[in-house]
C-alpha cells in the first residue's frame, strides 16, 4: 500500500484539536499560562512527529535494487527485493 494521506490528515487534525481543547488556567497567571503554552507546543510537536513517523513507516517498499561494490568501487554483485517491505 502507498502512503496513506487520509490517516496522516486525521492524525494531524486530532493533534491540533487536542492542543486547541486544553482549558486555560484558572485563575489566569502569566507564568502558568507560559508554562501551559510551552507544554501544549511540546505535546503538539510530539503528536505531529508521531503522525509523520507512522505515515512514513506505514508505506510499503517494493522493488529495491542494490549493487554491492568492493573497496575499489567495482560492482561484485547486485540484488532486487521483490516482496513487500517496510521502512523501519
Amino acid at each position: 500500500m502507498g502512503l496513506n494521506n487520509a490517516t496522516l490528515r486525521d492524525a494531524i487534525k486530532a493533534a491540533f484539536k487536542k492542543a486547541k481543547e486544553v482549558p486555560p488556567p484558572d485563575p489566569p497567571d502569566e507564568e502558568v499560562i507560559n508554562q501551559l503554552q510551552e507544554q501544549i507546543l511540546t505535546d503538539l510537536a510530539q503528536d505531529l512527529a508521531n503522525a509523520l513517523e507512522a505515515f512514513v513507516k506505514g508505506a510499503d517498499v517494493v522493488g529495491v535494487t542494490v549493487e554491492v561494490k568492493n573497496n575499489a568501487n567495482v560492482v561484485i554483485g547486485s540484488g532486487t527485493q521483490n516482496n513487500v517491505g517496510k521502512v523501519q
